[in-house]
């Protein structure tokens, strides 16, 4: 298996990864808590791949959406409010 490094890249891989964040870190969550409880939830992600999206790196694939929000008991448009929010300050 190749090393792969993380890049940084001039455009961000998802809208919802600093949300995330900030739900999770709420309700004090570690991310590899956080992960446990979206497998928990019938989503197999790991430690890893959640830091990865709260850094805004990995992309989001939109069926997992829902049990983002599920785990961290949000309906799913309060994870694009910060964006919501932004838009409206324009």
């Amino acid at each position: 298996m190749i090393n792969e490094k993380l890049q940084k890249t001039n455009y961000r891989a998802n809208i919802i990864g600093p949300r995330i964040r900030k739900l999770r870190v709420e309700r004090g969550w570690s991310q590899a808590k956080f992960a446990v409880q979206l497998q928990l939830k019938g989503l197999d992600m790991g430690r890893d791949v959640v830091a990865r999206i709260e850094c805004q790196i990995r992309g989001v694939r939109d069926q997992d959406i829902p049990f983002f929000a599920r785990t961290l008991g949000v309906e799913v448009s309060h994870l694009f409010s910060s964006l919501e929010e932004s838009r409206s300050l324009r």
